[in-house]
């Protein structure tokens, strides 16, 4: 938790899938013939079962993105920003110290600012299965006996909604721009992405951005103990356009913008 809570921000869009989306269940059934390979991931929401994209996996298609754009840590080496944090340090410093990537999405001795829900489809889901054979890396041909027929989702649009704490405008702007490149083709979603699955749309994408210590903005609803102001996206890419994603703009550490 953070000691002060300056800003909130709430960024709700559907991802509409534009290829098939494979996203595997951790409890397939090996010995069932009538069972896909790689079952969906399924989870419960208001008491049905239905398929489902994880905040996990879809945050780990954002940080990975992120990582490219910012140069970020590496997270596996001895220059990881978990590692050469301090406990001594206060959450100023350790943030001040971290890479850019994990300032917003945080590593074991940082907080993330940026939180994913799962994501959940909205109306009817188009299911299938696709037949794939595994490729021997050496010979670089098809394996003898390696057929595996994947679920997947053949249609569908999942609602997804990601919660900011305490953001910057320029992690704001990383979002928009992950969301662009998704739309792009560059960003895939889930597993079997080689071979074209992963690919989906953004649509109707909705932004609001609340501030608890600010007052008489232009623009922005006053709601007593908070200012507020909702964005769509063109509002957003014209808000953010001039913002340099530089040096200058990583080492804020003091809230003294609005967006």
């Amino acid at each position: 938790m953070f000691k002060e809570l300056h800003n909130e921000g709430y960024l709700k869009f559907y991802l509409k899938t534009m290829s098939p989306l494979s996203i595997k269940a951790a409890d397939n059934n090996d010995f069932d013939p009538t069972v896909p390979d790689n079952k969906f991931l399924r989870s419960y929401k208001d008491g049905k079962l239905t398929v489902v994209m994880p905040g996990s996996s879809i945050k780990g298609v954002f940080r990975s993105r992120a990582e490219k754009k910012l140069k970020g840590c590496d997270i596996f080496g001895s220059e990881y920003c978990g590692k050469k944090l301090s406990s001594s340090m206060d959450g100023k410093e350790r943030y001040k110290e971290s890479c850019p990537a994990c300032k917003m999405f945080g590593n074991t001795a940082l907080k993330s600012r940026i939180l994913f829900k799962d994501a959940y489809p909205i109306g009817e889901v188009k299911m299938g299965k696709r037949k794939n054979v595994a490729i021997d890396r050496i010979t670089g041909a098809s394996k003898r006996n390696a057929l595996f027929e994947p679920e997947v989702v053949e249609d569908g649009t999942f609602e997804c909604e990601i919660k900011m704490e305490n953001v910057f405008n320029w992690q704001i702007k990383v979002l928009t721009e992950i969301l662009d490149e998704i739309d792009d083709g560059y960003v895939v979603f889930g597993g079997i992405t080689s071979r074209g699955f992963g690919r989906m749309a953004v649509q109707n994408v909705q932004f609001t951005m609340r501030y608890y210590d600010r007052k008489n903005i232009s623009g922005y609803d006053d709601y007593g103990f908070y200012i507020e102001r909702k964005f769509d996206r063109e509002m957003l890419r014209e808000k953010l356009s001039k913002l340099a994603l530089d040096d200058e703009c990583f080492g804020k550490v003091e809230f003294d913008e609005t967006l």
